[in-house]
């Protein structure tokens, strides 16, 4: 049975987003990023266009994990 994903953050800056994502990864806390379909078409040399955005979902068990991994960051 899948957990339910809830919204973590939301992003207009993407290399603040990776450097989540590292947090996330390194602290083996499963997400799922979404970004803007436009977002990828438009970026140059790594800044998003305005508007642009990530969200990132975890695992509704994994939020407070989550959010205290990345306090401080967000």
């Amino acid at each position: 049975m899948n957990k339910k994903e809830v919204k973590l953050v939301e992003f207009q800056n993407d290399m603040l987003a990776e450097m989540v994502k590292n947090v996330l990864n390194e602290k083996e806390i499963y997400f799922r990023a979404e970004s803007d379909i436009m977002q990828s078409a438009l970026i140059v040399e790594g800044n998003a266009a305005s508007g642009a955005y990530t969200i990132l979902y975890v695992k509704e068990n994994d939020l407070q994990a989550a959010q205290d991994a990345i306090a401080g960051m967000v």
